[in-house]
């Protein structure tokens, strides 16, 4: 079988599935692939996966191989391919590595705001969830920024217990892992 022609070999890889074919064009061509990959990635272990999944894509769609160059060509083909699929990837690796560093070194506002609004919603529906006068009385501090005199003031209560009532509201937000 190592002195048949390519096209031979890859035809009866098409027509039956010849497993005997396959790894004469494997022992063939996996080496010369392989420096290539290397070559362009400067990765061994990276060239070793890019060959290696490479000639499996050639196992699982061998009855729709399509060679319309030689073999060594085809592969070569598919090698530059991969290799362009995995520049992307690269690429697109290091601006989310870029765009992580920016953001611990630099606020995104973006991205804090939709944080902080995914934060409220979630603080929002746990506040719904408190008994009423509490609510009242914890959104008051919060969102209107009253001191507890005030508070107190407005609605005929004692300092006391809106203390009281805004540190049991902020016990059970932290208990659902919400801080005011």
């Amino acid at each position: 079988m190592e002195d048949l022609s390519d096209i031979t070999l890859v035809n009866l890889l098409k027509e039956d599935d010849d497993r005997a074919a396959f790894n004469v064009l494997y022992s063939r061509y996996w080496k010369v692939i392989y420096q290539i990959g290397f070559k362009k990635l400067g990765d061994e272990d990276l060239a070793e996966d890019l060959v290696h999944d490479l000639f499996v894509d050639i196992w699982v769609k061998r009855a729709e191989l399509d060679i319309h160059t030689t073999f060594v060509g085809y592969l070569h083909g598919m090698l530059t391919h991969r290799l362009i699929d995995v520049h992307r990837k690269n690429i697109f690796r290091q601006k989310v590595h870029e765009e992580i560093r920016s953001s611990q070194t630099v606020q995104d506002e973006t991205y804090d705001s939709l944080v902080y609004s995914d934060l409220e919603q979630h603080l929002m529906a746990e506040v719904n969830n408190l008994p009423s006068s509490m609510r009242q009385i914890f959104l008051l501090s919060r969102q209107e920024e009253l001191s507890p005199k005030e508070i107190a003031d407005k609605l005929s209560l004692s300092v006391q217990t809106v203390k009281n009532q805004i540190s049991s509201a902020v016990k059970r937000l932290r208990t659902k892992g919400l801080d005011d």
